[in-house]
């Protein structure tokens, strides 16, 4: 089995989306395949769409049986700032071309959500992404992490 786990990342209005593919091994999963997907809109709701076909243009050359989106999890304390919008907004449209475009499982949910999604807690399934991740850059560890969460 395949998962496939999508973060996105608000760094500097710019918001980067970034992509893991992880398989399922007897002994411990290992990635597969990950990118990073940029756009150069600088409004939050045409960056979310750029965004969404670049990744719905990079889905048919994946080959996935499920998917997640490690979405943000709520603020303690409420905010207004830009980030937060951009990546909300992105999460929404990347989640609505993967259900669309794609015919498998789909979840979107925070860091806890995913493991308790995993039936795993929290600090496990961190180190588990730590583990499936060796060899990849550091941004593509919540990519990772989503992934892992679909996996038996």
């Amino acid at each position: 089995m395949r998962a496939l786990g999508i973060s996105v990342d608000p760094a500097a209005g710019s918001p980067k989306v970034h992509v893991a593919t992880i398989e399922a091994r007897p002994s411990s999963p290992r990635s597969v395949e990950a990118f990073t997907i940029k756009t150069t809109e600088t409004e939050p709701g045409a960056q979310a769409v750029s965004l969404a076909r670049l990744l719905q243009g990079r889905l048919p050359g994946l080959s996935f049986d499920a998917a997640a989106i490690k979405t943000a999890g709520a603020s303690p304390v409420a905010r207004r700032n830009r980030a937060t919008f951009q990546r909300a907004h992105a999460e929404g449209a990347l989640l609505f071309v993967l259900h669309e475009v794609s015919d498998v499982r789909v979840e979107a949910k925070d860091a806890q959500g995913l493991a308790t999604l995993a039936g795993k807690k929290k600090a496990d399934l961190e180190s588990a992404a730590d583990a499936a991740a060796e060899g990849l850059s550091r941004k593509y560890r919540d990519a990772v992490y989503a992934a892992l969460a679909l996996l038996p």
